[in-house]
């Protein structure tokens, strides 16, 4: 499969009183189309910060991030903001839904950003809304829904463009076992059977064991590879049994 996402020696310091801490030091990694990437490591490990230079959340200090062979690190801000709206999704642990719109307005929110009327693009927000299983609570307002069903919305409001990669920031963290697992379904089920590109940054193995891939990050470099494969069974157990023998 072709590369769709591809990052050069990563590299970001950031300020620290007179002298400065580095959170990557020299990353490099590919995500070809249609993969299923997760990306594991503890509190501080530089996963987060990872997520937010693959995206064009922010900038490197020094190094290179392409994304359908497009090279986002050369772009100024306003240039990075059009990509980040037209070729990346982005779901985080806490949902970001608007509460003065309804759960439809939140989906096609990036039809809204780009001027663009949600009439023209209604039949795509109700796919998302089927897809999702929230077809019925299209009008509600997020604070009429659960925890589980804002990070639905969420999760649809990232896809509605069709991004080049979908970026998951722990999207279970804030949710119980059950609704965390059916968000981790959906995002399986978004690989599996649409062919999207997605990247998971989390701490958890048994979110990571829905990935086709783990890297495992330390002190700011990648340090461990584990390839899983695409597979319907999720048992987090060989990937715990695995991690168990690297010493994590």
């Amino acid at each position: 499969m072709p590369v769709i996402l591809e990052a050069r020696d990563l590299v970001k310091r950031y300020p620290l009183g007179e002298g400065e801490v580095t959170a990557l030091a020299g990353v490099s990694l590919t995500v070809e189309r249609g993969e299923f990437l997760a990306i594991m490591g503890a509190s501080g490990s530089g996963k987060s910060t990872m997520l937010q230079l693959l995206g064009g959340l922010d900038r490197p200090t020094s190094g290179e991030v392409v994304i359908d062979g497009v090279n986002i690190s050369a772009m100024d801000e306003e240039e990075r903001t059009l990509t980040r709206r037209d070729r990346t999704g982005f779901v985080f642990q806490y949902f970001n839904l608007i509460g003065l719109l309804s759960v439809a307005e939140n989906v096609g929110l990036p039809f809204l950003i780009a001027g663009e009327a949600l009439a023209e693009h209604r039949a795509r927000i109700d796919e998302l809304l089927a897809m999702v299983g929230l077809s019925a609570k299209a009008d509600h307002r997020p604070d009429q829904l659960s925890a589980g069903e804002q990070q639905r919305v969420a999760l649809a409001r990232a896809l509605a463009t069709g991004p080049a990669i979908l970026l998951a920031d722990e999207p279970t963290g804030n949710l119980d076992f059950t609704t965390g697992t059916e968000i981790l379904d959906l995002l399986w089920d978004s690989a599996d059977r649409l062919g999207q590109t997605i990247v998971l940054v989390t701490h958890d193995a048994r979110a990571a064991a829905y990935a086709d891939r783990v890297l495992v990050v330390r002190d700011g470099q990648v340090r461990d590879e584990i390839a899983l494969g695409r597979r319907r069974e999720h048992d987090a157990g060989p990937l715990i049994r695995r991690l168990a023998a690297l010493g994590l």
